[in-house]
């Protein structure tokens, strides 16, 4: 496996799945520590960071407690990176290049040493050490979390008459998409920040994702919501934008998984075509020509599990048009082929037109859109 096909294998793998199925309790995008006895009280407190977008974990107390999907799997089974490798291909067998499926055969069975099935002599898996503490219950339930975040958007204004708004017409989104999408803008920063403490406490709203270490609303850069809806129209999950082309990162997500496409409502498993894009600005632009798009944000937040939302649906990809986005393009696109999933690439063949997209254009750009 060359380094570019283990880094779109890595990519593609949720690391909050994995750190799952290894018996991993992982709750808010944090877990507790894999060495307690390094922690005061067993780290009953989670010092262990995973960021689902990045595909990393971190312990804030233990400095080698650290690394990538591969270095997780390599600490709880305390393994070789061969051996991790090995047990994720045999747990993933359909994101394996192809070139790499003798590779895999060879460390699925050295994968499979590791678990029990070796001879007498071979290395023990030591089981994860746990706290000896009984295990605190969540600061608030998956229910009032849910509510919170509603309750969050509840307090926002629609874009109308806003900078927000504005920002969106400069790319050609309008008033229907903002109206049908339920976009939100932070028209009094404070006045949210304020009521939002009032209502649940700093520590709850920290603990939810939407405060920061500080103790205040984090987007305070990034005044532009928009909610991820369900198909009841509900929203339990977010992504914010910048409108200020200086701030960076342009973008913030809601602290934890991103639960499903953006736009979900487009798959609904009915015969179709749907097209798949780079971002929300860019599935928003889409939307506004009537054309059925869903947006992720990156190649890496895009999820094994989602492809079962897909079936029945021709796809087209329409990721940015520069190389970052060509390799995502080819990556996912392989992943619906080995699903079953008929996929195309916006513009394949049609490189010559005058009208195809230029490099470093994005779909919004394409359309006329303005920074």
């Amino acid at each position: 496996m060359t380094n570019e096909e283990l880094k779109q294998f890595k990519s593609a793998i949720s690391i909050t799945a994995v750190a799952q199925s290894l018996g991993v309790d992982v709750s808010h995008g944090k877990c507790r520590c894999f060495f307690p006895q390094r922690h005061t009280h067993g780290d009953r407190t989670p010092s262990v960071s995973i960021s689902e977008e990045r595909g990393t974990f971190r312990c804030w107390v233990c400095d080698d407690v650290r690394g990538d999907v591969i270095s997780l799997v390599q600490i709880v089974k305390d393994c070789s990176f061969v051996e991790a490798l090995g047990w994720l291909m045999a747990q993933y067998p359909f994101l394996v290049p192809p070139s790499a499926r003798k590779e895999m055969d060879r460390l699925t069975e050295r994968a499979q040493m590791t678990q029990g099935h070796a001879p007498v002599n071979a290395r023990p898996v030591p089981e994860m050490v746990r706290p000896v503490e009984p295990e605190e219950p969540p600061l608030v339930s998956e229910d009032d979390r849910k509510k919170i975040i509603l309750s969050f958007l509840k307090r926002l204004s629609p874009v109308d008459n806003t900078p927000a708004g504005k920002w969106l017409a400069r790319r050609r989104i309008y008033k229907p998409v903002w109206d049908k999408m339920l976009l939100r803008t932070i028209s009094n920063y404070e006045e949210v920040n304020n009521s939002l403490k009032a209502d649940f406490g700093e520590e709850v709203l920290k603990y939810v994702g939407l405060f920061n270490d500080k103790g205040h609303l984090r987007y305070y850069k990034h005044p532009l919501i928009f909610p991820y809806l369900d198909p009841q129209r509900r929203a339990f999950y977010f992504q914010s934008r910048a409108i200020d082309n200086t701030v960076v990162p342009k973008e913030l997500n809601l602290r934890g998984t991103v639960p499903y496409p953006y736009n979900m409502v487009a798959l609904d498993q009915k015969p179709g075509w749907v097209y798949l894009c780079e971002g929300v600005v860019d599935t928003l632009t889409f939307l506004g020509q009537r054309i059925n798009a869903v947006g992720i944000p990156g190649v890496r937040s895009f999820k094994v599990e989602w492809l079962n939302l897909f079936r029945n649906k021709n796809v087209v990809l329409c990721l940015d048009h520069d190389e970052a986005g060509r390799s995502g393009m080819e990556y996912i696109g392989n992943l619906f082929t080995q699903a079953g999933i008929h996929n195309v690439i916006l513009g394949e063949g049609m490189e010559n037109l005058p009208t195809a997209m230029k490099e470093g254009e994005d779909i919004n750009d394409w359309f006329g859109g303005k920074k």
